[in-house]
């Protein structure tokens, strides 16, 4: 899955930057701005082990010039399922979203802070990260997405995990 990723982040941000010419044929498939909404388990390593925690992430963005888009986000990453004890963060995005017909294709790079929920307390770490996400746009103002994230924590104690992978899915709103 590591291996992975980074060739799944980069096909997205590929597919997306080959979508001006088609978004320029149908300037009404360009969204002037997005807002997501999507919860999912996000897996790291604490001491060695493997531990998955639920998260809920909700972004924004504006569509600054043809598929580059400019944003901030919210997240909130649980101790344990279904949202207990989170950890509050958020920050800002640089994203590439294109739409091929009903088809959105979506990656961005991402920087802010969260507060990491441990065992025993939680910690702030600043955060870097990137994901890459599939979506379908069922309505002229709503749609579906998967994603699969990486976000790495700077600044954590010993034990606790450096960097975490989140798959997950939620719907997605458009302004026309």
């Amino acid at each position: 899955m590591k291996r992975l990723a980074p060739g799944l982040l980069a096909l997205s941000c590929l597919l997306a930057s080959q979508l001006p010419a088609q978004a320029s044929a149908d300037k009404g498939n360009r969204d002037l701005a997005t807002f997501d909404a999507l919860f999912g388990g996000t897996v790291a390593r604490y001491a060695g082990a493997r531990k998955w925690q639920p998260s809920l992430w909700i972004d924004g963005s504006w569509g600054a010039a043809g598929p580059l888009h400019i944003g901030a986000y919210f997240q909130w990453l649980g101790r344990s399922f279904p949202l207990d004890d989170p950890g509050f963060g958020g920050g800002g995005l640089i994203a590439l979203r294109g739409n091929i017909k009903k088809l959105r294709v979506s990656g961005a790079f991402t920087g802010g802070y969260l507060r990491v929920p441990l065992p025993i307390g939680s910690e702030g770490a600043g955060t870097i990260g990137a994901f890459a996400g599939l979506g379908y746009g069922f309505l002229s103002w709503m749609g579906f997405e998967a994603r699969g994230r990486w976000m790495r924590y700077f600044r954590m104690p010993e034990g606790a995990p450096r960097q975490a992978w989140t798959i997950e899915a939620g719907f997605s709103f458009f302004v026309k």
